[in-house]
């Protein structure tokens, strides 16, 4: 299939034939390294916002999981990396070539929600799509300050073929999953990863974990310094500044911000499967990639891959402790300071509250709803558990 259409999108040499004769876009595109597009059967893009007053952490956490992906998966699933307009063409370029990324297109202007359109439209299989941005409820991503791309931004039903069977949507932001997550599953009819609470960036520290970077907020150890180099995170070992050491990951906490005051949320990133027939493969198969693909330093033990992707780091041990024994049934403490939403496959049961009305007014909606307790943390455990064999 991927090479039937492949003439006009990335087939060797044609690949870069399409896009250095492409129309002015507004936007960069690069990989992580040379690639031998003759041999590429899928892609996996990943798309990061712009970043203005939190520097370049959206597109080194979209490198960070890139890099993740080419060493788990073969030379026949590439990925390409689209990044937002920074500062202006030359300047991006400049930084997209000095940390020895491979160029195929920069351009002067904004990314809109046309371009991504037209960039997936590009390819003819796509293994999985991820977005690094600011992001609100109702709103969804802001990969340029200008706009929103949500779950009615775009003709999400169009871009269903390209898709391969496993494929799967990762948004990495704040609150993707109460909205944006279970419309673009439906639409898409493909597992779409959304997060319950506000989402933060983590770096590794010297102990060899990852923390988020919140300076007083109990996130990590005092006295540690943030590492320099990727440690253990992949084979090789890259420097930081390269972009090789970042994730965005959920708070521990509801989220408090611009949008409101939440009262229900998760530490994790929620799995949503809003279509019928989601007990099986079409369901698992993504949100088992979903999680192998994520960057994490416990190893590639499946429990290992699960455990870090659903349980906080704190500088006191015994929050990461004491989520795991929640998991397995060890423990009816709950690390997680708000409530516990309720979920379900297709969607998370949160009540809408507040004024309505604009993104922006001065007492904004929020979501509330009952607490159902560890036992949600144990349920989304058991089936992220239950996944392991669509990895093997």
């Amino acid at each position: 299939m991927f090479k039937e259409t492949l003439a006009r999108t990335i087939s060797s040499a044609a690949l870069f034939v399409f896009l250095l004769s492409a129309p002015a876009q507004a936007y960069s595109v690069f990989t992580l390294k040379p690639v031998s597009w003759n041999k590429v059967k899928s892609v996996d893009i990943f798309i990061a916002g712009y970043g203005e007053e939190l520097g370049l952490q959206f597109l080194y956490s979209a490198v960070t999981r890139a890099q993740k992906h080419d060493e788990v998966y073969s030379d026949e699933r590439a990925q390409v990396i689209i990044w937002a307009k920074e500062w202006s063409e030359r300047k991006d370029r400049n930084a997209i070539t000095r940390r020895g990324f491979s160029i195929l297109r920069t351009d002067r202007g904004i990314l809109s929600n046309s371009d991504v359109v037209k960039e997936l439209n590009s390819f003819s299989a796509i293994s999985s799509l991820h977005f690094f941005s600011h992001n609100a409820a109702f709103g969804g991503a802001a990969l340029q300050k200008s706009q929103r791309l949500g779950k009615d931004s775009i003709n999400w039903e169009g871009l269903k073929a390209k898709f391969t069977a496993d494929a799967y949507i990762f948004l990495h932001g704040c609150n993707t999953g109460f909205i944006v997550a279970p419309g673009i599953s439906k639409k898409v009819q493909l597992p779409v990863m959304g997060s319950m609470t506000s989402t933060d960036f983590q770096e590794i520290y010297d102990n060899g974990n990852f923390y988020h970077n919140n300076s007083g907020w109990g996130q990590y150890p005092e006295g540690l310094s943030k590492k320099k180099t990727s440690s253990n995170l992949f084979a090789e070992e890259f420097p930081c500044w390269r972009g090789f050491c970042h994730r965005m990951m959920p708070n521990e906490h509801t989220y408090r911000g611009d949008f409101g005051y939440y009262k229900v949320g998760l530490p994790y990133y929620q799995a949503f499967c809003n279509f019928k027939d989601n007990k099986g493969a079409k369901c698992g198969a993504g949100v088992a990639h979903a999680i192998k693909g994520a960057a994490g330093l416990l190893g590639e033990n499946w429990e290992d891959k699960v455990v870090d992707y659903m349980c906080p780091r704190m500088a006191d041990p015994k929050v990461f402790e004491t989520c795991v024994a929640s998991l397995k049934g060890q423990s009816e403490e709950s690390v997680f300071r708000g409530k516990i939403l309720k979920c379900s496959r297709e969607k998370c049961h949160a009540e809408i509250k507040g004024g309505g009305g604009g993104l922006f007014r001065r007492k904004p909606r929020y979501f509330d709803g009952q607490d159902a307790g560890v036992e949600q943390f144990r349920n989304d455990f058991n089936f992220f558990m239950s996944l392991e064999s669509y990895i093997k």
